[in-house]
């Protein structure tokens, strides 16, 4: 459970690191093993803003070796190939890693792209940039990469639905992969760092940071649940991991100009839909009018499409799907396979979510640079401070190693290294006894106790999608919402009244954040 704010008041850490979506936890978990003493704070839940909120892809990274216009574009600026195969490598890289020590937390799928007659490049050049991956890669990882003539026997059902399909010269196919739940690989992350010595804390806020006569920092602390509990804590370096809010935080710093503008917020929503079953495990990259990507991408039975692309000024605790969110997305995708002909009534779900671009007045919606960015903002008057933005969760752990890097040019550790591990918990694969929700019997209430015990989930909506695998897998019926919040009473100590407000409270939430009217069935 929990620790009480009093009982961190006045402690002393080595690090204190403030957001508690992937990348605060993921680095929480490196710093900690390699011996750091590390308090991780987080205002809401863990994983509770754009960690949630992803296309959940875990890109080989072949579609960074695309030019936008033409191949010329990387004659005439070298610099563009160095930044194309950089991003490649490192996409590559990555997903190698995270498949090679947590395969069970990652879906295989395959990818079709459409290489069409007046693309800014042909088919062969596409085999090229293929080939290009897997030799960067040194053949660690299969890209299932294939190229087939539009008509022949394996295209996918995709094909025949597009707008401009006998312009379509070649399809590109590739097996790539998607994150099975990142939440949980984030409240792994936590509970992995909490193993190796770390404090961990959400709903606590950093309202305030501030330069020591010593040259450390202190920083205030207020309990989101309970604004009159507050503690004050110590620490030599701050890790601001607070995506959308790192501006926000930078700002709390006492008697100090904040650092320069850092991240732009850039909206991106999703909606789930079903498709025909032919389509099952086939996904398809596109793009909208405006040129920006646009994918269908398969999830279980159902397919989620999106994201747009909308610059976002409005309140950073309340992005939600809108109507006109999705109406927009439904109207680029017929436009771009007609024969799809997705309806609102189509839609069983759609999430919202903020990305932290990186803020460049000389980019109208953000630096896309395919990977995060570190900064050092000692030169900004916030000495032993770094921030990371564009913080995409498939590069989560090589910023994390590039955290520590830093890290350890300032301070040496407290304590000692130890093996740097990526244990996740284990759910049933088979059929379990009191199932929660029978649409999906693999998760029991005997799971939600263990959750409510050991995972210090505050809400029951805590508990649904970021403990256990349900609020993104299937639809929750009333019923197996309030034996979920009976069965959570006990562990979490809830009264009747209080069990009644979280049931009423997850109904809201669901409905507001999902556009889930809570009586539609559907699973993955």
């Amino acid at each position: 459970m929990r620790q009480q704010l009093a009982e961190i008041d006045g402690r002393s850490f080595q690090v204190v690191i403030v957001g508690g979506g992937i990348s605060g936890a993921s680095a929480a978990q490196y710093l900690a093993t390699a011996g750091y003493d590390v308090l991780l704070v987080e205002k809401d839940d863990y994983a509770s803003a754009a960690t949630s909120r992803s296309g959940r892809l875990l890109h080989c990274g072949l579609r960074y070796l695309a030019p936008t216009y033409s191949v010329w574009e990387f004659i005439k600026e070298p610099k563009k190939v160095i930044a194309a195969m950089s991003a490649a490598w490192r996409s590559i890289r990555s997903s190698t890693q995270f498949l090679a020590t947590t395969p069970e937390q990652a879906r295989p799928m395959t990818v079709h792209s459409v290489v069409y007659k007046n693309s800014p490049y042909a088919g062969w050049q596409v085999d090229i940039g293929a080939r290009l991956l897997q030799f960067l890669n040194l053949n660690r990882q299969s890209l299932g990469y294939r190229r087939s003539r539009p008509g022949s026997a394996d295209t996918p059902r995709f094909i025949d639905w597009l707008r401009d399909k006998n312009d379509a010269a070649s399809v590109v196919s590739i097996k790539d992969h998607q994150f099975d739940w990142p939440e949980r690989i984030c409240v792994d992350a936590v509970i992995e760092a909490r193993r190796k010595g770390a404090t961990v804390r959400n709903y606590t806020r950093a309202t305030k940071l501030a330069r020591t006569q010593d040259g450390r920092w202190d920083v205030t602390l207020e309990d989101a649940l309970h604004g009159n509990a507050t503690a004050k804590v110590g620490c030599d370096v701050i890790l601001n991991m607070a995506g959308a809010w790192i501006d926000q935080v930078n700002r709390t710093v006492d008697g100090a100009t904040p650092a320069p503008r850092k991240v732009l917020a850039v909206k991106g929503v999703h909606i789930l839909v079903q498709l025909p079953p032919e389509c099952r495990g086939q996904g398809i990259m596109g793009a909208t009018r405006s040129k920006e990507g646009q994918a269908c991408i398969p999830w279980g039975d159902l397919h989620y499409i999106g994201p747009t692309e909308t610059l976002y000024d409005g309140d950073l605790d309340d992005v939600r799907p809108l109507e006109e969110d999705i109406a927009s997305i439904i109207d680029e995708i017929n436009y771009m396979m007609p024969g799809i002909a997705i309806s609102r009534s189509d839609v069983k779900q759609a999430w919202a979510g903020v990305r932290p671009i990186t803020y460049d007045p000389a980019f109208p919606k953000g630096n896309r640079m395919a990977f995060s960015r570190m900064y050092d903002l000692t030169d900004e008057g916030m000495p032993n401070v770094f921030t990371l933005t564009w913080a995409a969760i498939m590069f989560h752990r090589s910023a994390s190693a590039e955290i520590l890097k830093a890290v350890r040019k300032r301070i040496a550790p407290a304590g000692p290294a130890r093996p740097l591990s990526f244990r996740a918990r284990k759910f049933s694969r088979t059929p379990v006894p009191q199932p929660i929700v029978d649409s999906y019997p693999l998760i029991g209430i005997a799971d939600l106790i263990e959750s409510a015990r050991e995972e210090q989930p505050m809400s029951l909506y805590d508990l649904l999608f970021r403990r256990l695998p349900l609020g993104w897998f299937t639809h929750i019926p009333p019923e197996a919402v309030e034996r979920a919040a009976k069965a959570a009473a006990g562990p979490l100590e809830w009264t009747e009244e209080r069990t009644a407000r979280e049931i009423e409270r997850y109904h809201e939430l669901v409905a507001r954040y999902h556009c889930d009217d809570g009586r539609t069935p559907w699973h993955i």
